[in-house]
């Protein structure tokens, strides 16, 4: 998959930091777990395509999504309010980890399937 398929599905349905025309070099781990479960047939356009947007964490973090797509993510460091040591209120994930996580209450993505693709 192409990194405009995945800006398509993943970072500008769901990701608030996106910016259309905005040239960015890197995608976020979150994004590119998503590519990769695709790339293996692990995950459909279709299960992505049906995914709406809604509120989703306040029963907090997904400490699998936190190990297995916050822990290598590039952003994290530098750029990542969602994953300070304290975030401000209203701080929310990249695109790709609340793709992951509305997969993940559906049953879609498990933490399995996030350390495979980690540890592959």
């Amino acid at each position: 998959m192409a990194k405009k398929d995945i800006k398509a599905f993943v970072c500008k349905p769901f990701c608030t930091f996106y910016r259309e025309g905005v040239k960015e070099e890197l995608i976020c781990n979150g994004a590119r777990i998503l590519e990769i479960l695709m790339k293996k047939s692990m995950i459909s356009t279709e299960s992505l395509s049906a995914v709406n947007r809604r509120p989703l964490l306040a029963g907090g973090k997904n400490p699998a999504l936190e190990e297995w797509v916050c822990g290598k993510c590039p952003f994290r460091q530098d750029d990542c309010d969602f994953q300070s040591e304290s975030p401000p209120p209203g701080a929310e994930p990249c695109g790709g980890y609340l793709l992951l996580a509305l997969l993940s209450v559906e049953g879609v993505v498990s933490s399995e399937k996030l350390k495979e693709i980690a540890d592959g």
